[in-house]
C-alpha cells in the first residue's frame, strides 16, 4: 500500500475508491492490518511534532488555552464503514441480531445507529447494540461499558435506553454524556439537551430527572445532581482533552487511557497537586507533561520499549 494513500486516508482526503483500496488491504491479512497500525503511529508522531514547531501555547497559572483544533471524526467513521479489525465489531445471534463494539485504548469511534442515533464512544469503552431497531419492541436499548456522548433520534413510541452496571438511563430523543467504566465504581451522566431519566439497576423505583446542563454523579453511595459548570471536559469526542481541579494521580490514569501508555508516579509531592488545563490530544503525551512542568517541579522518562513512564 502506497503511504500517500494511506495518509490521505488518515486525513479524511483519500477518494472512495482509495478508501475501499485500504479497506481491502487491511482485511486481506494481519500482517497488513499491523502495517497499518504502524503507519498511523507514525503519522500521529508527525502530527504531534509539526503543531510543537508551528503552533503557539499560552498557560496563565494552571490553565493553557489552545485556539485550534484537529478533529478525527471522518477518519474514525471509517473505520467502522471498513468493518476494521482493530475495533473488533463482533455479532451475537439472538431473537435480535446484537453487534459489540470494543473501542481500543487510546482511539475513539463515531457510530451512526440505525434509527440515526449518532453515538461516539472513548478510548477503552465497549457498546453492545442491536443492528437495528426492531419497530415491534417498545424500547431501543444498548448496553454501555465506558464513555460515550449520544445524540438521540427522537422516537416518542419507543424510549431510547443505555444500560451501565449501576443505573439504566432513558431518553426519547436528547443529547447526553455517559461515563460509566465497568472496572471502576464512577458513574456520571450529564445533559446537554431535551430531558433524561436515570433508574438505579438494583432499586428501579429509585429514579431522578436531570434537565438541560445538569449532571448527576455517583458520590458515596448515591445520586448528586448539580449544574455543569464546565462543559469543556465533555469535548473529547472533538479531539480535546480538558480537565479542570483534578488530582495529578487522577490526571496521569486519563492520559494512561487516552495514549494507551503505564504511567508510574515516583513523586510523591505530586499526589497534592491539583490540575486544570485543555489540550489537543494530538498535541501528545509528552508536549502536555512539558506544560504542566511550568507550573510545577518534576521529570518523566520512558522505558526502552516506549510502554511505561516514569515521573520523578
Amino acid at each position: 500500500m502506497e503511504r500517500k494513500i494511506l495518509y490521505r486516508f488518515f486525513e479524511g482526503k483519500a477518494s472512495l475508491e482509495e478508501e475501499k483500496e485500504v479497506c481491502d488491504w487491511t482485511e486481506a491479512s494481519e500482517e497488513n492490518m499491523q502495517e497499518y497500525i504502524k503507519e498511523r503511529k507514525y503519522f500521529d508522531l508527525l502530527l504531534v511534532q509539526n503543531k510543537r514547531n508551528s503552533t503557539p501555547h499560552s498557560s496563565s497559572g494552571k490553565v493553557f488555552q489552545l485556539n485550534s483544533l484537529i478533529k478525527y471524526a471522518a477518519v474514525v467513521a471509517l473505520f467502522i464503514m471498513c468493518g476494521l479489525q482493530a475495533y473488533r465489531i463482533t455479532k451475537t445471534e439472538t431473537d435480535q441480531e446484537m453487534n459489540t463494539i470494543t473501542v481500543p485504548t487510546g482511539q475513539r469511534v463515531n457510530l451512526l445507529l440505525s434509527d440515526g442515533t449518532n453515538v461516539w464512544l472513548n478510548s477503552g469503552t465497549k457498546m453492545r447494540y442491536p443492528a437495528s431497531f426492531t419497530k415491534g419492541k417498545s424500547k431501543r436499548k444498548v448496553t454501555l461499558d465506558g464513555e460515550g456522548y449520544f445524540e438521540v433520534t427522537k422516537d416518542a413510541k419507543r424510549p431510547f435506553v443505555v444500560q451501565t452496571g449501576k443505573y439504566d438511563i432513558e431518553v426519547l430523543g436528547t443529547k447526553f454524556n455517559v461515563n460509566a467504566y465497568n472496572k471502576t465504581s464512577f458513574f456520571s451522566a450529564a445533559l446537554m439537551e431535551g430531558s433524561i431519566q436515570i433508574s438505579d439497576k438494583t432499586e428501579p423505583s429509585n429514579k431522578i430527572v436531570l434537565h438541560p446542563l445538569q449532571k448527576a454523579d455517583y458520590i458515596n453511595g448515591q445520586l448528586n445532581v448539580v449544574q455543569i459548570q464546565n462543559y469543556d471536559i465533555y469535548r473529547w469526542k472533538e479531539g480535546l482533552l480538558c480537565f479542570e481541579n483534578i488530582a495529578f494521580n487522577d490526571l496521569m490514569k486519563e492520559f494512561e487511557k487516552t495514549y494507551d501508555i503505564q504511567i508510574i508516579n515516583k513523586n510523591k509531592k505530586l499526589e497534592s497537586y491539583i490540575c486544570s488545563g485543555k489540550f489537543r490530544i494530538s498535541d501528545g503525551l509528552d508536549f502536555i507533561l512539558h506544560v504542566l512542568q511550568r507550573d510545577v517541579r518534576f521529570s518523566f522518562t520512558r522505558n526502552e520499549n516506549n510502554t511505561i513512564i516514569y515521573i520523578k
